[in-house]
């Protein structure tokens, strides 16, 4: 299982998450909808250890992982190189 406890995301005194709480269990699929500029991929980010949040922490359980697709990787695959 993936949580996130109290995680809270600051740039300058703008506050992006204020204590965000959710746990993600084992079996189910999930997508984050939003707002262009909502802050879906920060939160991503920060569920995946890229960005640290100014409070607060990611809890992964022992053995499990996370995958996700990053938002340019599907264009990346039909460039011809």
């Amino acid at each position: 299982m993936i949580s996130a406890r109290n995680i809270t995301l600051s740039f300058g005194k703008r506050v992006l998450f204020d204590e965000v709480n959710i746990s993600f269990t084992k079996g189910n699929c999930y997508g984050i909808i939003g707002a262009n500029g909502a802050g879906k991929s920060t939160f991503l980010k920060i569920l995946s250890g890229e960005i640290e949040p100014t409070k607060g922490a990611v809890e992964i359980t022992p053995g499990e992982r996370m995958s996700f697709l990053k938002q340019n990787s599907l264009s990346l695959m039909n460039k011809r190189f």
